[in-house]
């Protein structure tokens, strides 16, 4: 009897990329089975089991998948708690203008926008910033004037976030160019003490001094709202750990960069923003879209201070009498959202350490 032949080579290379040790296929076989009951499950909730949104609220009642009726009915609170219902198109633009401009960012950082230059993405940011906030103030050109009290939802969410860090990041790069230069000690001194105190206290520590101590330091009669003193310490907070970011790709450049620069017969400012801020700008790209990626979702931690993003008004959606039972409906809407978003800030990750990794090949 001829025995069988061995498998080919290739074959083999394929069998133990995929299985690899008898362990590993294992722990894949388990993984993918549990996989495959999660997807299940969430399936079923979210489809076979779920009440239809043209159904009315009572067939929601001992429903064992997601009343679809719950989000017709609760979504535009959720999105804008309590600002006016009938104003509700400004947050929406607002919320519309800085998602854009948030995913145009994205998109030119990973190449897919070439025609969109950096300075009219900064001009559109310094046009956006203020606008959004008048346009969600009103008290002009007969827009009703709505205090910030009111802002709930996904508009502070985004200001809070994309707003902050859209300022954050300037102010980190000069905290980082004042960190690594050596021409002026004092300044350099206190760029450190800035960002080791900074970065050594805890995020809500920032934001109670931010909404209870700043208020005090201003003259008397002043008054600031909490999402305004709110954001100004997430700037400061952010900042200081962008500014560790840029300062990690300034320390990766070789010293011969400078030296080069300055045989060229460039300013030392002209040598920092021609010469060595791009390059380490573009080294330190990943490092920078994991610290976005943290501060975006750090921005939830703004509940404790009273102040109703998207989190807390999901919350207040179902803590209504006769709506506590779809409390798994609420938070499954800001899930998702937050899975989304983030989801796009690690595909700008990958696509920036891809073009890293293809440019060093």
């Amino acid at each position: 009897m001829i025995p069988p032949s061995p498998p080919p080579e290739a074959r083999r290379d394929i069998l133990k990329q995929w299985a690899g040790t008898p362990v590993t296929a294992l722990v894949s076989l388990v993984s993918a089975a549990v996989a495959a009951l999660v997807a299940w499950g969430l399936l079923d909730w979210a489809l076979l089991s779920a009440v239809s949104p043209l159904r009315p609220m009572a067939d929601c009642t001992g429903a064992s998948g997601a009343c679809w009726r719950f989000y017709a009915e609760k979504s535009r609170f959720m999105l804008f708690g309590t600002y006016p219902y009938a104003e509700h198109w400004r947050p929406a633009v607002v919320c519309a203008v800085l998602l854009a401009l948030s995913v145009a960012v994205g998109l030119r950082m990973t190449g897919r926008l070439r025609g969109l230059g950096s300075t009219a993405l900064m001009a559109m940011w310094c046009a956006v910033i203020p606008a959004s906030f008048l346009l969600m103030s009103g008290g002009f050109a007969g827009l009703v004037p709505v205090d910030m009290s009111r802002w709930n939802g996904m508009p502070v969410l985004l200001i809070l976030s994309v707003i902050a860090i859209a300022l954050a990041f300037p102010l980190g790069v000069v905290l980082a160019v004042l960190r690594h230069q050596t021409r002026w000690p004092v300044l350099r001194r206190a760029a450190i003490v800035y960002i080791e105190g900074m970065r050594g206290f805890p995020m809500v520590t920032v934001l109670f001094v931010g909404v209870f101590v700043l208020p005090l330091t201003l003259p008397p009669d002043t008054r600031i709202s909490p999402v305004l003193a709110t954001l100004i310490a997430l700037v400061f907070f952010h900042a200081s750990y962008f500014a560790e970011d840029v300062r990690g790709g300034l320390q990766s450049l070789h010293g011969g960069q400078q030296e080069a620069a300055s045989a060229l017969g460039l300013s030392w400012v002209q040598s920092m923003r021609l010469v060595l801020l791009p390059q380490a700008l573009t080294r330190s790209l990943p490092a920078l879209v994991n610290s976005v990626i943290g501060a975006y979702k750090d921005t939830s931690l703004v509940v404790v201070l009273g102040i109703h993003d998207l989190t807390a008004t999901a919350r207040m959606a179902f803590s209504e009498p006769g709506w506590g039972q779809f409390a798994l409906e609420a938070y499954a809407f800001v899930g998702v959202w937050f899975l989304l978003s983030c989801a796009f800030l690690s595909w700008v990750g990958r696509e920036l350490h891809r073009s890293a990794g293809a440019k060093s090949r």
